[in-house]
């Protein structure tokens, strides 16, 4: 959507992902079209279709052997079976085919992309994968398990009545699109399967901006969960598609390392197409900060500089996020870089010993500033300070998963699913005094100097006072002592941040 929005608002988009089904769709949607011709070639489909359609075993068992449909395709290996046809029942098998066969047959090929992508949106449903809850909602086991898992309980629709909702709905889309994409500024737009790892087809320093949402870890099988999709629209996916893939584990059983070397070149080669004092906006979620230090490090090393990050919840859960709450992260990190001539690094930060009881300050401040505090919240607030003090790659080495250190020092509330303190504890007080004010100091002037602004000493004093409520209160001269081993002081009284380097809390 990124590229059809740069589009609308008067721009130039590139669209560009290893996934074919995500080119396919992302240029149909976009491409203009004559909505009384897609409307008849629609009714003329729908009337072979309900002339032609399977009614009795014979005829499905005839269709069948009469049309095409995708067969001995291997499946990830942990799904429940191992070819893609037994993902279907025969009827379910032969109502796709002929519809298939019928969309196939229509003569225009933009006309048929259209048939295609609401066929494309059907198939989540037309499975033996997809299952009802007792909400009345519903979804494949792709979308809800990540992994095609057959439903105990499939629910089984009617493959006409769904085809004729994606109509409406890609009417809708169409309707709303037209008078903003249309032929007078389709030439705007690109989209090409492809890698970010090999920008080939765009020159150096001609990007304004970068958006890009590469895959979280092993989190998602990307391509792996996409062959029922590609292999019923005859999108290839070659063996290079699978190398180039930016993941853990997959098909290729990928190892972290793969991962992180395939990244490192999406970024350097990102930093070669992104123009000088322009943006690239990274979108990641994950509770492991090594995939995090892993991109900070590599986009510093290209040449990027850290501008910051923002937490972004998502509308909706999951089932994945329902069925566990506390292990889940539901929402995602935009980190924002900027590819500067003389970056400026991050200051890196030697936590030494106290690096456990700082990252539960950390979580406590969350808690107590938000009445309690979401995984989501507590993770955001760890990784955006290990960022900013450069100690994630300490955060890494220690720990795989943050949940575990959290659920040992706090509660959490089953039906808000918050972090709280226990009951009958305070809050750390036994960080000496000056640590804390350091730690807290270096964090405030990092995101003052990302937002371009200089605090004078009343601001900071006003400002850094809340984050140290749950010990003792600082005096101001001990406040200043410690600016002034972090900062230096400019000519109007306004304090600034020194040039990043290694730094350790207890001094210089």
């Amino acid at each position: 959507m990124t590229a059809i929005e740069a589009v609308v608002l008067g721009r130039k988009g590139i669209h560009i992902d290893i996934n074919p089904l995500s080119v396919f769709i992302t240029k149909t949607l976009v491409q203009p079209i004559d909505l009384n011709e897609l409307g008849a070639a629609y009714e003329l489909v729908v009337e072979e279709y309900e002339r032609l359609a399977p009614k009795s075993e014979i005829d499905i068992q005839t269709t069948l052997q009469r049309y095409p449909y995708p067969r001995g395709i291997t499946l990830p290996r942990d799904s429940d079976v191992e070819f893609i046809e037994q993902l279907f029942s025969d009827k379910q098998l032969a109502e796709l085919a002929l519809l298939k066969h019928l969309i196939v047959n229509i003569g225009e090929g933009y006309i048929r992309n259209h048939l295609f992508l609401m066929f494309s949106g059907l198939l989540n449903r037309i499975n033996l994968t997809y299952h009802t809850n007792t909400y009345g909602g519903g979804d494949s086991g792709v979308m809800r398990y990540y992994r095609y898992r057959i439903a105990p309980n499939p629910t089984l629709s009617d493959a006409l009545h769904y085809f004729g909702v994606r109509y409406k709905s890609i009417l809708s889309a169409k309707r709303e699109l037209a008078p903003l994409i249309n032929e007078s500024n389709i030439h705007n737009f690109q989209a090409y399967q492809g890698t970010a790892t090999d920008l080939n087809r765009i020159a150096d320093e001609s990007v304004d901006y970068v958006y890009t949402d590469p895959p979280y870890g092993a989190k998602i099988q990307y391509l792996d969960l996409s062959t029922m999709w590609n292999a019923w629209l005859d999108l290839p996916v070659s063996d290079f598609d699978r190398q180039q893939e930016i993941i853990e584990g997959g098909r290729l059983e990928k190892t972290r390392d793969e991962y992180s070397d395939l990244m490192a070149q999406s970024i350097r080669e990102l930093y070669r197409v992104l123009k000088f004092d322009r943006w690239m906006s990274f979108v990641f979620a994950d509770k492991n900060p090594s995939y995090w230090h892993t991109i900070v490090e590599t986009a510093e090393q290209a040449g990027f500089e850290y501008m910051g990050a923002v937490p972004q919840s998502n509308s909706t859960r999951s089932f994945k996020k329902v069925q566990h709450p506390s292990t889940v992260l539901s929402g995602q990190l935009i980190i924002n870089f900027r590819k500067a001539r003389s970056p400026r690094a991050i200051m890196k930060l030697d936590l030494g010993d106290d690096a456990t009881d700082l990252i539960l300050e950390t979580a406590e401040n969350v808690i107590a500033e938000r009445n309690g505090a979401t995984i989501e919240e507590i993770n955001s607030e760890l990784i955006i300070k290990g960022i900013e003090l450069g100690f994630l790659d300490l955060l890494s080495k220690k720990y795989d998963d943050l949940s575990p250190l959290l659920d040992s020092y706090f509660d959490l509330d089953d039906e808000t699913q918050k972090y709280h303190m226990p009951k009958n504890k305070q809050f750390k007080s036994a960080i000496p005094l000056e640590l804390r004010l350091r730690y807290f100091l270096l964090s405030y002037l990092t995101r003052k100097r990302q937002a371009g602004v200089d605090p004078d000493f009343s601001e900071i004093v006003q400002d850094i006072m809340p984050m140290l409520k749950n010990g003792l209160t600082p005096e101001e001269q001990t406040i200043l002592n410690v600016l002034r081993e972090l900062a230096r002081e400019m000519p109007d009284g306004r304090w600034r941040l020194r040039e990043g380097g290694q730094m350790r809390l207890d001094g210089i």
